[in-house]
């Protein structure tokens, strides 16, 4: 360690389709989500708690309210201070849309910087980032999957879409960016391959036995692991996934109750299942004896839609997660400058050394490393 460093705790993001990261305090957020068509005058907000770590009581933070979102049910990170949350707006054939906030203050102050929506963008409901293109992906309940890019400010492109007049729930892309998965609340998980080129290419689909309305996804703690929800039989299913061509094989099933969605405790000892109709969060255990959950508790909450778990920004530049910046995290800087293209399969995923997100890692890269590493010590 450089005489420099000392111990403090480091930050990582983690999302409703991301990976996991040392145990320190985080946050959950969780759209309240009622289920079927809703009217205006029934939709809700978006919860928020912070956890000092894996186990705790939750500890209610603002929520944000209806206005700011509208019918809200999916929830992504781009980043831990950029946060998305989805619209599903009555869930009917009504457009929808993505709200955009800024996160600050440690992640307690949520503030509204954008909207945005797309031409027959209907009910969208989750939303998931591609960790090595950042493309936002997002399903719509009643036509199609849709894709934005950013440009290198961060500003949303116009969108596109593929898989047109089929009716989706869940979306997610498995790790290494190659593969999107999704649900269309049936016991069948669709599968795609991203090309390099931007087309895609659909790929058999697989079934869950005992599966019949498939919602919503999350990476789990495990790489290469995936869980999805299954609203109609009460499960959380634990996929093994094969980088080589996408398909999955079942680990595990998990019971809860009307299970929508799930997230995982940045240590991944826990993991919170959203309760759909009659709300609530189940806690479960990881059993490292036996490779299994177990139920511990339910949180009481309103009726749940997508929920996830991250860490507060504190401290991009610290690349190692101890808290500080130093010479180990120049070493890991370099190495991501050297290879230059996020997109380079021998990229760490995710590409966490392009701190402002313009897909490659280069001098302006380097200028934001040069002040957090002066400053040494993580805020």
């Amino acid at each position: 360690m450089n005489s420099r460093a000392k111990l403090l705790v480091g930050t990582v993001l983690l999302s409703a389709c991301g990976t996991l990261a040392s145990a320190q305090p985080f946050q959950i957020v969780a759209t309240e989500t009622p289920p079927f068509s809703i009217p205006p005058d029934q939709w809700k907000s978006v919860a928020r708690w912070s956890l000092p770590g894996s186990g705790s009581a939750l500890t209610p933070l603002s929520t944000i309210p209806d206005g700011d979102v509208h019918d809200p049910i999916g929830v992504a990170f781009r980043t831990p201070t950029d946060l998305f949350i989805s619209n599903r707006a009555g869930n009917g054939f009504q457009a929808g849309s993505i709200s955009r906030f800024t996160l600050s203050s440690g992640g307690t102050i949520a503030t509204k910087i954008a909207e945005f929506s797309q031409p027959g963008l209907v009910g969208p409901h989750e939303i998931a980032f591609n960790p090595i293109t950042r493309e936002l992906f997002a399903v719509a309940v009643n036509d199609g999957i849709w894709r934005w890019t950013f440009d290198s400010q961060g500003n949303v492109d116009t969108g596109t879409s593929f898989a047109r007049n089929r009716a989706w729930r869940g979306v997610c892309i498995e790790p290494t960016g190659n593969y999107l998965y999704a649900t269309a609340a049936t016991g069948t998980v669709f599968r795609f391959q991203l090309n390099s080129n931007g087309s895609v290419t659909e790929l058999a689909s697989q079934n869950i036995p005992g599966a019949s309305l498939l919602h919503f996804f999350s990476l789990g703690p495990v790489e290469g692991e995936i869980y999805v929800c299954d609203y109609g039989s009460s499960k959380v299913y634990r996929l093994q996934t094969n980088p080589v061509d996408g398909s999955f094989t079942v680990l595990q099933s998990i019971n809860s109750t009307q299970v929508i969605d799930c997230a995982f405790s940045p240590d991944g000892l826990e993991m919170y299942a959203a309760r759909h109709n009659s709300g609530g969060i189940d806690r479960f255990a990881f059993n490292s004896g036996t490779n299994t959950w177990s139920f511990v508790s339910t949180v009481t909450t309103p009726s749940m839609g997508c929920i996830a778990a991250y860490v507060p920004a504190a401290c991009p530049a610290d690349l190692t997660g101890e808290g500080f910046v130093e010479d180990s995290d120049f070493v890991v800087f370099a190495q991501a400058y050297n290879i230059l293209d996020c997109e380079d399969g021998t990229m760490p995923i995710g590409c966490p050394a392009d701190f402002n997100l313009d897909g490659v890692v280069d001098d302006s890269d380097f200028v934001i490393f040069v002040a957090a590493y002066d400053a040494l010590v993580c805020s």
